[in-house]
């Protein structure tokens, strides 16, 4: 189990620790799937605006690890991704994960050349590895879509997505052309599923042949799973690509 929310308590300590300097670490998996956040020294010379991880201590930290994604701080700006982080994460071609001391907020960006990994058998890690990801993953890999730029660190209220979060959800499924289907019945293979709890919209999978969505829920390897009554109930609503 990814227990996310404590892993951004030791990033934020990490940050407030470290708060005249802009802090910096790994988030990876043991080779137990467990999730851990390692801290590393900022070696760059301005580490009030920059932050540097030497190869050296890269190399040390990551042993025996499966590095996910690269953290660190802003002291001055909102998590926002500079462009220097942009470019930063294209070279360590890992996703950057961002808090930001004023806005107190967490940014999520991949760059362009992150290697997408396996869709099945995923292990699950909230926003890295979560059911969002998977789905834009699954068209990234099909060539459906194309690359595109948007914060993944998701927040929920409950089970539900924030208000927030529902804007990026709006933002992807308009920048690559989804559109609604009304008639839920009549589901086509790649068509994207949004599911509820609560009448609220809550998790994503795409449809398969033979009845089946792939997705990657909660606690999970991500896995096909027959469509039947229970997750008939449970469909929200349908996208495809047009």
């Amino acid at each position: 189990m990814c227990d996310f929310n404590f892993i951004q308590k030791l990033i934020k300590a990490h940050a407030e620790h470290e708060s005249e300097n802009e802090c910096c670490g790994l988030i990876a998996l043991n080779t137990f799937q467990e999730l851990q956040v390692i801290p590393c020294e900022n070696t760059h010379f301005d580490k009030e605006n920059f932050f540097e991880i030497s190869p050296k201590s890269y190399l040390e930290k990551s042993r025996n690890l499966q590095v996910c994604s690269i953290y660190h701080s802003h002291i001055i700006s909102s998590s926002t991704p500079s462009k220097y982080d942009k470019i930063s994460s294209e070279n360590w071609c890992l996703p950057f994960y961002i808090y930001g001391l004023q806005d107190k907020s967490f940014y999520l960006h991949f760059p362009k050349n992150y290697k997408i990994p396996e869709l099945e058998a995923r292990t699950y890690i909230p926003d890295i590895q979560n059911c969002f990801r998977f789905v834009v993953d699954y068209y990234l890999l099909k060539g459906y879509i194309k690359y595109f730029d948007l914060n993944f660190a998701l927040t929920k209220n409950g089970q539900a997505y924030s208000k927030d979060t529902v804007e990026v959800i709006k933002k992807f499924l308009k920048v690559n052309k989804f559109k609604k289907i009304h008639n839920k019945d009549e589901l086509q293979e790649h068509d994207l599923i949004l599911f509820e709890i609560d009448g609220l919209f809550s998790h994503f999978g795409v449809f398969c042949e033979n009845d089946e969505v792939w997705h990657h829920e909660g606690n999970f390897l991500s896995r096909r799973s027959h469509i039947n009554e229970e997750f008939n109930d449970r469909v929200h609503s349908v996208y495809r690509l047009i």
